[in-house]
């Protein structure tokens, strides 16, 4: 690169349609390289990836009856995922208003999410009471995806060591009532130093080029060139090298990248086993239906410069499955890391604890009705203003972890001992609410995403329950927030948080 190139921020801002056509070729050309030389299978390759990849959303298990309501419908208009039954293509079917402001989204039942992307977590395989640790987790796709499988029990580390992107993370996480999570904000190096043979599951999905993603994102070939896909490896066999570090013996170890460029994969992992030895094994991939196609082989003469246990990673081609391009390797450890002991630092492993805030248990059962179940390993905790279901090491690790940022999840604000429920909650144990419950019409939760608050006509409750104060709104089998009914019972106050809010609410499915 010459001294007087632009910045890649600034370089992005002057691209012409030229200049981006260019390296868009230059780019094809890079990539379809690795792939056999049929002429054929390369220009359905270039045709594919820079296609808009179809609509996919994944149902979120944590939310039960959200869950269950959305599976129906999508079951009867999507198409499952081979690798990933929880996942579901629409094709063309459009829902009536940007993803992002459908109630299905809004309310945590499903995650839209490419279906590549749902690989990762799916070889990873969590276990509901392991300790996972997701390396690079914003925006939360697969942390939220791991949280699903670990159905909420155990204990999921969640660390994004770029604080712009926290906010999504928290707010997804939050979304869909992940309640086992603890989150750190700091680079895996230093991450690394707390945590010694410590978890039980890790997956990195690294930092990379995009290069398999320009289907839905062109700026990334604003950023792009072979060069730069080298300075990334740099970066990322330092994340794979202290992902591996924090891994129990025993454990599995998921490296993953939305790249197809052997320099940002395969040289990665050389990168780990130059360093490790046998210590680390490049494992097979079995057992995932679909998946078998999609491994598309390398060049026979490219794929030979490496060890024979890398045929055993996954390259999604976006030719063969309609979906972005991505990268899975399945790593295992034979034996602790040199120096360390197999126990952490910091015990992830806690005992039940009994608190004070084992009381507003009690409250929210004798208020709402509902039961909380707290697993095995977690605690509520009673702060100022607000009572936490988080695991139970949070406080030791807050303590000695610099980087900690946050834990749990928010059951509710508190205010003179009163508990005022969150919208998590809401989602998650909001259909154990009969007595309390008032149903609403699809245009009345409109008027609540756009207003937070309805006026109640003089029939929408039965005469011999007339309703007042707090409730749960629901929606078929939705439900939708914490509401509060006027004494004179006309108007109802909700209490959607105001980044769910919008003036036109759609439906994922109309």
């Amino acid at each position: 690169m010459s001294n007087n190139a632009t910045s890649p921020r600034n370089r992005k801002a002057a691209m012409s349609p030229a200049q981006e056509a260019e390296r868009l070729e230059a780019l094809l050309c890079h990539l379809e390289r690795l792939l056999p030389a049929d002429t054929a299978d390369r220009q359905r390759f270039r045709e594919a990836i820079v296609a808009t990849p179809p609509v996919c959303v994944r149902v979120n298990g944590l939310l039960p009856s959200h869950a269950q309501a959305v599976r129906s419908l999508l079951e009867s208009v999507g198409r499952p995922v081979a690798w990933c039954e929880d996942t579901f293509t629409l094709g063309d079917r459009a829902p009536d208003a940007p993803l992002g402001n459908t109630l299905e989204v809004a309310l945590g039942a499903v995650y839209v999410q490419a279906k590549a992307t749902t690989l990762a977590a799916r070889v990873l395989d969590p276990q509901p009471g392991e300790c996972v640790l997701d390396l690079a987790a914003a925006p939360g796709g697969k942390a939220t995806h791991i949280a699903s499988l670990m159905n909420n029990q155990g204990l999921l580390v969640c660390n994004e060591p770029k604080q712009k992107r926290m906010a999504s993370l928290v707010g997804n996480l939050e979304r869909c009532g992940v309640h086992h999570c603890l989150l750190t904000g700091v680079d895996g190096a230093q991450l690394a130093r707390s945590f010694h043979n410590a978890f039980d599951r890790i997956l990195l999905d690294a930092p990379c080029s995009g290069d398999g993603i320009i289907g839905k994102s062109r700026g990334q070939l604003a950023y792009w060139s072979p060069e730069d896909a080298v300075r990334k490896s740099y970066q990322q066999v330092g994340l794979l090298r202290a992902a591996f570090h924090m891994l129990r013996p025993g454990g599995i170890l998921v490296y993953s990248t939305c790249s197809l460029s052997t320099e940002e994969n395969e040289d990665v992992l050389l990168g780990l086993l130059r360093r490790t030895g046998e210590n680390a094994q490049i494992l097979g991939i079995d057992g995932i239906p679909g998946i078998e196609s999609s491994t598309g082989p390398l060049r026979e003469d490219i794929a030979t410069c490496y060890p024979e246990s890398f045929r055993r990673c996954i390259r999604i081609w976006p030719h063969e499955h309609q979906t972005e391009g991505c990268f899975v390797a399945r790593v295992g450890k034979q034996a602790a890391t040199q120096g360390h002991t197999v126990e952490a630092d910091l015990k992830l492993v806690a005992e039940d604890y009994a608190t004070d805030a084992d009381q507003m248990g009690d409250y929210v059962q004798q208020k709402w009705g509902i039961a909380l179940d707290i697993p095995r390993g977690q605690q509520l905790v009673r702060g100022h203003r607000d009572l936490t279901l988080r695991p139970a090491v949070s406080e030791v690790i807050a303590a000695s972890l610099p980087a900690f940022v946050r834990a749990g999840m928010r059951i509710g604000g508190l205010h003179k001992d009163h508990l005022f429920l969150s919208q998590q909650s809401v989602g998650l144990w909001g259909d154990s609410v009969s007595d309390r419950r008032i149903e609403l019409t699809w245009t009345q939760v409109q008027q609540l995403f756009a207003h937070n608050h309805v006026d109640l006509p003089a029939d929408c409750q039965s005469p011999d329950r007339q309703i007042r104060g707090e409730v749960i709104c629901g929606y078929g089998p939705w439900q939708i927030c914490r509401g509060v009914i006027s004494r004179e019972g006309d108007h109802l106050t909700g209490f959607i948080p105001r980044g769910l809010r919008h003036e036109r609410i759609g439906r994922l499915i109309p």
